[in-house]
């Protein structure tokens, strides 16, 4: 009877016990992919790999009238044109008013 404890001590120190969950050999790992199995996207004709950047593509068309909301202060402004005026001969822009419209001398006063 003291020899069959004995064999069960030994048994259990020789060879350690590995849960029934696990297994014995890990999996070997995934081969790389080769150019034919790697992912092609439709339209572009190449391979795509990991080094593709992707780009932000927008999720609805914008309107005219959105886009030229946005883009109206950009447009170029017309450079206004500096004139004389006839009468008093001050400087104004054109097709502004700027005195009573009387012609004559600016030296004179009209009383």
């Amino acid at each position: 009877m003291a020899a069959a404890g004995w064999l069960r001590r030994a048994a259990a120190v020789a060879v350690p016990r590995l849960p029934s969950g696990l297994p014995l050999v890990p999996p070997p790992p995934p081969a790389p992919l080769t150019e034919a199995q790697s992912l092609v996207v439709p339209g572009l004709g190449a391979a795509v790999g990991p080094s593709m950047e992707l780009m932000a593509v927008p999720k609805k068309k914008v309107s005219k009238y959105k886009k030229g909301l946005r883009n109206g202060p950009k447009a170029l402004k017309p450079v206004p044109v500096i004139v004389r005026c006839r009468c008093c001969g001050r400087v104004k822009l054109p097709h502004f008013y700027c005195c009573s419209g009387e012609r004559g001398n600016p030296s004179e006063s009209s009383s």
